[in-house]
């Protein structure tokens, strides 16, 4: 089944995907996401390396959308995963904090048209704490979802603006074109929450389990 929703890699040279986000992709992408399966992000990201070799480009540095902070349980920011993944397959260095995001913004999933995200994307990023110097190197930015192209527009204006002289955008999944002012997904808050039956994640329990047991551990000791 997710053959069929497997992109082309040379389909665009200025955003990289995997899958198109269809279930079962969809699904698979909120366990990672959700639920704690970092495993479905190391894949994606060996694949995203994988595509990066096939177009035969060059880059200096890999960096990732920062976390989105949507109140949805999470235990890491899966656009980090991917591009950490991605840079240790290929050898390249990889800085997380080169951009960062605004607290107590509006999320992108309540804005109902591309143009209204277009705008909360302008206001939602800044240069993040990096010192790195970004002049003239050739960057990609990696994240999990595409949808309209806000966030990437808006985090590779801020790359560029600071010296890059190109960013590439890498993603596991974008949705299929479509037509009209209206943006309409599957993904959405409420069916998120249908999913996660459990409000504590896997991986939630056992960190949770493995600090207690630590701890007590520790007491005894003293």
């Amino acid at each position: 089944a997710e053959e069929r929703l497997l992109i082309p890699s040379g389909e665009n040279r200025n955003t990289v995907a995997i899958y198109y986000y269809e279930d079962p992709v969809r699904r698979g992408l909120h366990r990672f996401k959700y639920r704690g399966r970092i495993e479905w992000g190391w894949f994606c990201g060996k694949v995203l390396a994988e595509r990066y070799r096939e177009r035969g480009e060059a880059a200096d540095l890999i960096t990732c959308v920062p976390r989105a902070g949507d109140g949805l349980p999470r235990l890491y920011n899966q656009s980090a995963v991917l591009g950490r993944r991605m840079a240790k397959s290929l050898g390249l260095p990889f800085d997380p904090r080169l951009l960062s995001k605004r607290k107590g913004m509006r999320r992108q999933l309540e804005c109902p048209t591309p143009t209204a995200r277009q705008e909360n994307a302008k206001k939602a990023f800044r240069m993040g704490k990096s010192k790195r110097p970004l002049e003239g190197l050739r960057i990609i930015l990696v994240d999990d979802l595409y949808t309209t192209g806000a966030t990437a527009n808006a985090c590779c204006k801020l790359l560029t603006k600071a010296g890059a002289a190109k960013v590439t955008v890498y993603t596991a999944c974008r949705v299929r074109p479509y037509n009209g002012r209206k943006l309409v997904i599957h993904y959405d808050r409420v069916h998120v929450h249908e999913e996660i039956t459990d409000p504590t994640p896997y991986y939630h329990r056992v960190f949770r389990r493995r600090n207690k047991d630590s701890r007590k551990k520790t007491e005894c000791e003293e």
